[in-house]
């Protein structure tokens, strides 16, 4: 399995190995996370998000190290993260 960024975030600078273990999937509504959480998520707006609409928070671990990140919801995406926690990705960066 693969987690894919287009960009290369701070938050995924404790990665180890480019591998990480999917903790939990959370829903959520993009108009209800604070500009903190937005800022860390998005590098301060180096992805853009919508304002509005349901998202899934994905909550990893690699060695110890926390990150998350946020994907579009689509009860395909949802059915299949659910049953991917506890499995290990490969984290792939584009750039």
């Amino acid at each position: 399995m693969k987690i894919k960024f287009s960009h290369k975030y701070r938050k995924l600078s404790g990665v180890k190995n480019n591998k990480a273990i999917l903790l939990e999937v959370i829903p959520v509504k993009l108009e209800n996370l604070h500009k903190p959480f937005l800022d860390y998520d998005t590098d301060n707006g180096k992805f853009i998000l919508p304002k509005l609409g349901i998202y899934l928070m994905l909550i990893f671990i690699s060695d110890g190290f926390l990150f998350t990140t946020i994907r579009r919801s689509t009860p395909e995406k949802k059915k299949y993260y659910d049953g991917c926690i506890g499995q290990e990705f490969d984290v792939e960066i584009a750039e």
